[in-house]
């Protein structure tokens, strides 16, 4: 996601008794959490390539990720995400991208 997508996005730092939490201590990932963020990067990914309030660059990477190489395949590509919930990575994309072509070249 680009920086001007991001900017109403970012969460503000907790506030602990008048200070700011330190969350600069190592973070345990469970195997839920990491099962959970692919399933958001895919959801949020695929809504963001439709929403014309996120800039056209962040719709251009979305689409990149979409189309990278099989070979370059790694933990949070595309293929990896669509793997994991045992989607067809290649319906999904054909169906994704008929219909941007739809909403964006009329």
């Amino acid at each position: 996601m680009r920086m001007e997508d991001e900017q109403t996005l970012r969460p503000q730092a907790p506030v602990i008794a008048g200070g700011v939490a330190d969350i600069s201590g190592d973070i345990e990932w469970t195997e839920d959490d990491i099962i959970r963020l692919h399933g958001h990067l895919l959801e949020k990914s695929l809504h963001d390539l439709f929403d014309l309030r996120v800039s056209a660059a962040t719709r251009a990477d979305i689409l990149e990720w979409m189309l990278s190489p099989k070979d370059r395949s790694n933990a949070f590509s595309y293929l990896a995400c669509c793997r994991l919930f045992g989607i067809n990575p290649e319906e999904i994309q054909e169906r994704v991208l008929e219909r941007y072509r739809q909403r964006h070249t009329h």
